[in-house]
């Protein structure tokens, strides 16, 4: 796939775009907010930060996805939160292109 604004932005995979322009991440839905988010998550070492979205769910920003998943899991039942979900953060080709086009655009104003 190649990325286009003009001039030739970037060429890869899709997968290798979203990676190389995205952090990997986790999307935590709970059934009532926690507490205390930060006890749970900042003491997760695969877990590089976290951010409440405006929908009520966690953002977890993780080195590997499938490998935090389950201890994600297990430190929310640990403080008996009922998850209703837990998936890894997807980001579409279209925020691809828009990351690129706004960085290239804020690139060119220079």
């Amino acid at each position: 796939m190649a990325i286009l604004n003009t001039t030739l932005l970037l060429i890869g995979r899709p997968d290798e775009l979203r990676e190389r322009l995205f952090t990997r991440g986790l999307n935590v839905r709970t059934r009532v907010p926690l507490p205390d988010p930060g006890a749970v998550f900042d003491r997760l070492a695969d877990v590089e930060g976290w951010e409440r979205s405006a929908s009520g769910s966690y953002v977890l920003q993780v080195t590997d996805p499938d490998a935090t998943a389950p201890r994600v899991a297990r430190a929310l039942v640990a403080v008996d939160a009922d998850i209703l979900s837990l998936v890894e953060t997807r980001h579409s080709l279209e925020d691809v292109y828009l990351e690129l086009v706004e960085d290239d655009v804020e690139a060119q104003r220079r």
